[in-house]
């Protein structure tokens, strides 16, 4: 484990170090002065630093974003689904129970219905 992981930050030091050298000397080009040489140096690397932090906070939002929406599709499923179910388990269970012909299953799928038509209630709310 310690051995991938610095396997892996070895990789990214040489991808990094890869990616800032021809940034580092393009900044340097063109300037006599040591000074403009070090700002132009410096600008350069924040903004790419700054752009792969925006790309990153781009992903992340996204990501959330779609989270929240694919929970809210959740939500409605389950209610939908839940207030179907409750009533058909209502009409089912109350035939059984007052015809006779299953009286105690009757009983349970009411009280399954009770207890959907609750959950539908309470995901309603969140």
């Amino acid at each position: 484990m310690v051995m991938s992981m610095r396997r892996a930050l070895e990789i990214f030091l040489v991808i990094l170090i890869t990616l800032a050298t021809p940034i580092i000397v393009h900044a340097a080009q063109g300037t006599n002065d040591i000074n403009n040489a070090a700002t132009n140096i410096t600008g350069t690397i924040n903004n790419f630093m700054n752009s792969i932090t925006n790309s990153t906070e781009d992903v992340i939002n996204t990501a959330l974003a779609n989270l929240i929406s694919f929970t809210n599709f959740l939500k409605n499923v389950i209610y939908n689904a839940s207030e179907v179910l409750a009533i058909l388990f209502g009409i089912i269970g109350g035939f059984l129970w007052l015809s006779g012909v299953s009286p105690y299953r009757g009983r349970r799928l009411v009280i399954s219905a009770i207890l959907l038509a609750l959950l539908a209630i309470v995901i309603a709310h969140l």
